[in-house]
């Protein structure tokens, strides 16, 4: 087994080994457009803009490990929903399972979602940073910059506290010429969508209007063969999405940036299938009526897991009628002021509005085990944000600073909640019940970071950076939740925290520079609610992720080739780490066993992540990624902790994961230009069980493999037609799971990779 030494000194070495190369071999980069994009394409590698650090950079010169998509590298690599973003991304891991997978949740370098709190990856859609799960769902990749995925803690530049990384959605914004596109997207399962945008210019360099959406359906690619629902399909899909962006300069030195979006989507919930069953389930109902076992009331769930695989993993039997249903606006304002040559004065604020309404059968069976369906929203939060920055330069740019403060407030649209829930015997003893929620967060922060180019200030520290940011948090978390009927379970929770970082940053050669940063950031603590005031598991601390990184980015010319290759390494120390176990608490009817929510362990985090890009001759480029990921506990907070984590795998995270492709463009006179892409990616194993409780520990080893081809300019005219195929093996393999053996259901639910699908594009660009 490879070890984190070796792993990381293997992948430094590939990339040191060419910086003699590089040295006496470098080649000037080809000027950039606004966009980023090559002035003379097809002749090497592209520059890439990121906003990584709050402000436009060229991706090469960030001190960080960032993963950058532009729109060509989405369509080419097949990334239309969050599944197919990690897959392309090194150490980025999807959670679905459970509930409808358009749910799924992101976990990068092994910080997924806390309980309850702000989760470990932080999603922000023009530079606004959502809690609600929303970003990266299919719907959100047209008409994108591009996509920055930053790995490691962000607790000092950005809205929330984030201790796995960001994921940043970059929209097009609007420009000042005329101009916009029109795409449709055919395929098997009667795939059916199309994309496309407007820009023109009200007044010519001062009011500028884009407007963009996308509409698609298709149907589900799982059946239900049951006798109840026999024919419905799962996992299709059926949603809208637009954008409405308006840029206003009312002068030189002030621009106003307001984006309206709105989101809806209606479709029939994912496919879970059964996995496993637990012939012991039932519930314990205490004198005098004792166990009560499943099998006595349902003796044919003793057969259900071999039904199940007779049938294949397309083919499901419920006994509840799914469905899913999301509705969510959001209204964005960017506004910026030059207050001087060097200073500007950046303000964004957003309001947004979420409503989501479900039914979903946790167990997968024709038995009423579990589920829950309502006809009032489950989930629905309002958010308002709002950031204030001052960014600019010193000392003739030798300097580089951005201050400010963020607040954001969550409010919880009444009621909301799940008016059928069933778990076993709830919906088979007694009928099922009802449950409501409501919950209210604030977070206010004030934040401050410089770059120091100390080559600006001392000719002998040339090519020498340093940068140091702070940052303080305070958190108010109020839950409320009435399960049954009254009387309501509520508390609140306060946290405050600071943040920090710090980065070394040394230009070895132009192009090829080494970085080591330090820093820090939390995921929120919270309350348990049955817990009494008083007690000591009452509130728990929020979790907090520490790491230094290394790395090494570069980009030169051997000959005529050019390359690209980062490779990054990392080691994370993880404290107050979130788990749940099983405390007696103290009430005023004495003690009582109760499920709580506490500081469990501690744990370490390292790992390596490799991007590469390779151009060995004109129209071709090759590209790779790989990351590695050694993750463990390393102490436990007491007995009842070790219990429930001795022998427990780390979730979310796949020791290895890699990717592979290339892109070949060449012209074919009038024709057009012939563009080709391929691309597998693979990756090794992973758990997502919390506790060792968990039946079904680890999620397969799976590899996925896309393409495709198509004309650019059909013969001379703005036309682009595209054949693609993605999953091209038609793998199946469980990506997401529900493991509820352990409970009174005793059922393991398993989610599915999309099978092979395939399809056409066909589409017109007018304009500039």
């Amino acid at each position: 087994m490879i070890s984190m030494r070796s792993a990381f000194l293997l992948a430094l070495a590939s990339s040191a080994s060419l910086l003699p190369a590089a040295a006496f071999a470098q080649t000037e980069t080809p000027p950039t457009d606004e966009t980023g994009a090559s002035a003379d394409e097809g002749t090497g590698l592209n520059d890439i803009i990121v906003t990584a650090r709050r402000r436009e950079e060229k991706l090469q010169d960030v001190p960080i490990a960032v993963t950058a998509f532009t729109d060509e590298a989405l369509e080419q690599r097949g990334v239309t929903d969050r599944t197919s973003l990690a897959d392309n991304t090194p150490s980025l891991f999807t959670i679905s399972g459970g509930y409808p997978r358009e749910f799924a949740y992101f976990a990068l370098r092994g910080q997924g979602p806390a309980f309850g709190s702000t989760p470990g990856v932080v999603n922000y859609f023009a530079e606004v940073p959502n809690s609600v799960n929303v970003d990266g769902r299919v719907g959100t990749y047209f008409d994108l910059a591009n996509i920055q995925v930053l790995a490691g803690p962000q607790g000092t530049l950005f809205g929330k506290n984030a201790t796995g990384g960001n994921i940043l959605f970059e929209p097009v914004k609007p420009k000042d010429a005329f101009e916009g596109y029109v795409r449709v997207q055919l395929g098997n399962y009667d795939d059916r969508r199309i994309e496309g945008a407007l820009n023109t210019p009200i007044v010519p360099g001062r009011v500028m209007l884009r407007i963009a959406g996308e509409v698609g359906r298709r149907d589900g690619y799982t059946k239900d063969v049951g006798p109840f629902f026999a024919g419905k399909d799962y996992d299709n899909l059926s949603y809208e999405s637009f954008r409405f962006g308006l840029t206003v300069r009312p002068s030189d030195n002030v621009e106003l940036y307001t984006m309206l979006r709105y989101y809806h989507s209606d479709n029939n919930g994912g496919g879970t299938v059964l996995a496993a069953f637990n012939p012991a389930a039932g519930a314990d109902l205490g004198p005098p009526f004792g166990f009560i076992p499943v099998l006595a009331f349902y003796p044919g769930a003793a057969t259900a897991v071999a039904q199940q695989q007779a049938r294949g993993p397309r083919r499901v039997s419920y006994d509840l009628d799914q469905f899913s249903e999301t509705k969510y606006w959001q209204v964005i304002n960017q506004a910026s002021v030059q207050l001087t040559d060097t200073i500007k004065l950046r303000n964004i604020v957003s309001y947004s509005e979420l409503r989501t309404i479900y039914g979903y059968d946790y167990d997968a069976t024709i038995y009423p085990l579990a589920g829950q369906r309502g006809r009032i929203p489950t989930i629905a939060p309002n958010f308002f944000t709002e950031e204030l920055q001052l960014q600019g330069t010193l000392f003739d740019d030798a300097v580089d600073f951005s201050v400010g403060g963020y607040l954001d407030r969550q409010s919880w649209r009444d009621p909301a909640g799940i008016e059928q829930y069933t778990f076993f015997p709830i919906g088979t003893l007694i009928p099922p019940i009802s449950g409501y929620f409501t919950n209210r967060n604030r977070s206010e922060a004030v934040f401050g970071q410089a770059t120091v180019d100390l080559g600006k200030l001392s000719p002998a520290l040339t090519g020498l950076s340093v940068t140091g940011g702070l940052r303080y948090t305070w958190e108010h978390s109020f839950t409320s939740q009435t399960i049954g009927g009254p009387p309501a379970v509520s508390g609140s929770v306060d946290s405050d925290y600071p943040s920090y970082t710090a980065t070394l940053d040394y230009d070895v050669t132009p192009g090829v520079h080494v970085y080591v940063t330090a820093r820090d950031a939390y995921k929120s603590g919270g309350v348990n609610g049955p817990v009494p005031v008083g007690s000591q598991y009452r509130i728990y601390a929020p979790e907090r992720l520490s790491d230094v990184e290394v790395g090494l980015k570069s980009q030169f010319s051997i000959g005529n080739v050019d390359v690209r290759a980062n490779v990054a390494a990392y080691r994370g120390i993880y404290d107050d780490i979130q788990r749940t176990t099983v405390e007696a608490v103290q009430t005023p009817s004495g003690p009582v066993l109760l499920n709580v929510t506490r500081s469990a362990a501690k744990g370490k985090i390292e790992g390596v992540e490799l991007n590469l890009a390779v151009v060995p001759a004109r129209g071709l480029t090759l590209n790779g990624s790989y990351s590695y990921i050694d993750a463990r506990y390393t102490k436990v907070a007491d007995a009842n902790a070790g219990a429930i984590l001795n022998g427990a795998p780390f979730p979310y995270t796949p020791k290895h994961k890699f990717s592979i492709g290339g892109s070949y463009e060449t012209s074919l006179g009038s024709a057009g230009d012939l563009i080709m892409a391929v691309n597998y990616v693979r990756q090794t194993k992973v758990s997502t069980a919390q506790t060792n409780s968990s039946f079904y520990n680890f999620l397969p080893a799976y590899g996925l493999l896309n393409a495709s081809i198509g004309l650019k300019d059909l013969g001379g005219r703005p036309i682009d037609v595209t054949l693609f195929a993605n999953n091209i093996t038609n793998e199946a393999k469980p990506v997401g799971v529900l493991d509820q053996y352990a409970g009174s259901s005793g059922t393991v639910g398993l989610t599915y990779n999309e099978p092979r699908t395939y399809g056409v594009r066909i589409g017109y660009r007018f304009g500039n």
